[in-house]
């Protein structure tokens, strides 16, 4: 129901409505069977088209616009070589602890989600140095290792700097100076190992603790196979060039809008659970706590609120602007339109079970 409504003298009317669920703008004539012929479904399909398209389009550019004031005034996440292990093989040695890892087979490498799903068994992988120089390394290979996380620490042991202690989820790396990184690794090296063990784990930094052998015994170490090139990586912000910072900004908005997609298509898959995602209360709740970050975070925010957005609407669903593209597109395809009464219904009835679904996934959450 209307609080409030005034119409213009082109005719537009502005109303605001007693249920704050969003805003939406309604074209002359969109659900009529015989509209006048200035309304919107009076119009050449492909010209309704366009306009169903375009905003979309422009959240879309919005925010590839936030995203070019991020990259250039405060810098995007990437991801550093923190260590190489000496196991990894020996042509990937020539990556260095500092290094950027900034293409992976001459395409940009974005920290979105696992910058893995860029690998390949063979790559080419260019770096920047922390000079700023650019260097390509040749036939960077992909292996298969094993990495041993502790999940249970039962007491306290302090580090050999005296700055740290040993915690669950760190991963060991060396047990006696072996590299662990094959099956049964720990329990093979454990087993021979004399009194006195030590362990060196990567926390922010590599870190020593020398433990008894009883006590070593005692921590529960899950052992995970994972592909990878041997190498850990740390998170920061950089400060690219502005040239180089907008030839990064539509591939990024489009790894967004990819990411999106795969979240959005997991849903249906089962590979995303109904936890991972959240309604207007989840948004709210994550939207106070990202401003807390201050302003990158916010403009980071606002770029995945806008590709979402983008995607989202251009579904296919009854409501959002992808279902009347897909009732202008059978239009013209079948030269009359499908009955509009039936259009209303499918839009009308799709709203209700969208309004119900976002509800319901945050009432599960409670």
């Amino acid at each position: 129901p209307k609080i409030f409504s005034k119409k213009k003298k082109n005719g537009e009317v502005f109303s605001l409505r007693a249920v704050p669920l969003g805003g939406y703008c309604a074209f002359e004539g969109e659900d009529e069977e015989n509209p006048s012929a200035d309304a919107f479904n009076s119009q050449r399909p492909w010209k309704r088209l366009i306009v169903l398209f375009a905003g979309a389009f422009f959240n879309f550019v919005s925010a590839v616009i936030v995203c070019v004031i991020l990259f250039s005034c405060y810098g995007e996440t990437v991801a550093k070589v923190n260590t190489v292990y000496d196991y990894a093989p020996g042509i990937n040695q020539q990556l260095e602890k500092g290094d950027i890892i900034y293409k992976i087979n001459g395409k940009n490498v974005f920290v979105l989600d696992n910058i893995t799903r860029y690998m390949t068994d063979e790559m080419t992988v260019t770096v920047l140095k922390p000079n700023g120089d650019e260097v390509t390394y040749e036939g960077i290979t992909r292996s298969g290792f094993y990495s041993f996380t502790l999940s249970e620490v039962p007491f306290e042991v302090t580090s050999t700097d005296g700055k740290a202690v040993l915690k669950q989820g760190d991963a060991v790396y060396r047990l006696d100076g072996v590299s662990l990184h094959e099956k049964n690794h720990w329990n093979n090296t454990l087993a021979q190992a004399g009194d006195t063990v030590t362990l060196t784990v990567m926390q922010d930094e590599e870190r020593q603790f020398v433990l008894t052998k009883q006590q070593a015994q005692q921590l529960s170490v899950t052992e995970s196979w994972y592909e990878g090139i041997g190498i850990s990586v740390t998170y920061s912000t950089h400060r690219f060039s502005f040239g180089k910072a907008l030839l990064r900004v539509f591939p990024y908005c489009g790894e967004v809008a990819l990411l999106v997609w795969r979240t959005l298509g997991g849903l249906f898959t089962g590979a995303v659970g109904l936890e991972s995602i959240g309604g207007p209360i989840t948004t709210i709740t994550m939207t106070s706590q990202i401003v807390s970050y201050g302003l990158p975070n916010i403009l980071s925010l606002i770029v995945l609120m806008s590709v979402n957005l983008a995607v989202f609407n251009l579904l296919p669903v009854p409501a959002l602007d992808g279902c009347r593209m897909v009732f202008v597109l059978i239009e013209w395809i079948r030269g009359k339109p499908v009955n509009r009464k039936v259009e209303a219904y499918v839009n009308g009835i799709g709203f209700v079970l969208l309004i119900i679904f976002v509800v319901l996934v945050d009432l599960l959450k409670l």
